[in-house]
């Protein structure tokens, strides 16, 4: 009898538990950003776009655009980048849409911008 009564507490105790954490942090989006493609990509996921410095119409805001093709599957060129570059850094991306690759190089301010977009014939 006293196995089955210390069941019933570490249950209840564990039951409890859960229910306190669930209360305190609730259902939460985790996105683990820990590489440096990985926090550059999230930052440019999460800061506004300067939509007057959208170069082409297809560059739209909308999930099938070539901006969120770049932003969510580019690779990040860290080489050919400027990073540290005053007032604002600038980041070039390469990936491929519709069977052709293209460079985008972004402006990280306050907002992002997007400075240029071309095929890439490398």
């Amino acid at each position: 009898m006293a196995f089955l009564r210390r069941l019933l507490f570490y249950a209840i105790g564990i039951g409890l538990g859960i229910l306190i954490v669930l209360a305190f942090f609730g259902d939460r989006d985790f996105d683990y950003a820990y590489g440096p493609q990985a926090r550059v990509k999230k930052n440019f996921r999460t800061k506004p776009v300067d939509s007057t410095s959208l170069v082409q119409p297809l560059l739209d805001m909308s999930r099938d655009s070539i901006y969120f093709k770049a932003v969510v599957d580019a690779r990040v060129a860290f080489g050919s980048s400027e990073p540290r570059k005053e007032p604002c850094g600038e980041f070039l991306l390469k990936f491929s849409h519709d069977s052709y690759a293209y460079k985008m190089v972004l402006e990280n301010c306050d907002t992002v911008r997007v400075l240029s977009l071309e095929k890439d014939i490398d």
